[in-house]
């Protein structure tokens, strides 16, 4: 496992606009990732998400001092343009997973989750030019993290924990909408505040 929290450019109050898929009001949701952090707790180096935050991350936008409120303004005028006409998305969320730096749930069918992804990446891309995205796409996994790790450690208790869990019945719910929000981290804890809303086709 590795420091999830250490990562270039997020200095003491720097924020950061992202677009994200805020999953907190999804009771079935929130019910499953308190009993999987309760079973998680003693574990070492794991920071636990507030169900209130959960959230899929979509893309960066940029940190707020690299951008102006305008061209915020201008890609979300054009993420609204593309989606104009999307409908909600129907998704399925989980078993528990995992990744170097979070324990998480799965989130599938990723494709449709992924042209969303899509079409705000090309929102940035005709707003800020093809520069202002990373030179190499990584693999897009879309997931709900409900720990952070905090420090480089053996991975075996972890992946044992998160196997006695992984056989839950996966939450299904609907993709309605996606936000642009402003983040900030405290201490090991990410708040965001919501800048814009992008809701779908009803």
């Amino acid at each position: 496992m590795v420091n999830h929290w250490d990562r270039p450019g997020w200095t003491p109050g720097r924020r950061s606009y992202h677009w994200l898929v805020m999953l907190g009001h999804v009771s079935a949701l929130t019910a499953m990732a308190t009993h999987c952090q309760e079973q998680l707790r003693d574990l070492p180096h794991l920071d636990l998400v507030p169900t209130a935050s959960l959230h899929i991350t979509m893309h960066r936008l940029a940190f707020t001092d690299e951008v102006s409120p305008e061209v915020a303004a201008a890609v979300v005028n054009d993420v609204r343009r593309r989606c104009a006409d999307l409908p909600p998305i129907p998704i399925e969320i989980g078993p528990l997973a995992g990744s170097p730096g979070a324990v998480r749930f799965s989130v599938g069918p990723p494709e449709p989750v992924s042209r969303l992804r899509d079409l705000i990446r090309d929102s940035i891309a005709e707003v800020r030019g093809s520069a202002a995205l990373p030179g190499r796409a990584s693999r897009f996994v879309p997931h709900v993290s409900i720990a952070y790790h905090n420090a480089a450690a053996d991975a075996q208790p972890l992946i044992q924990r998160v196997a006695s869990l992984r056989n839950l019945r996966p939450v299904t719910t609907v993709i309605q909408a996606v936000d642009l929000v402003k983040l900030r981290r405290e201490g090991h804890k990410y708040i965001a505040s919501k800048h814009a809303e992008v809701l779908f086709l009803s």
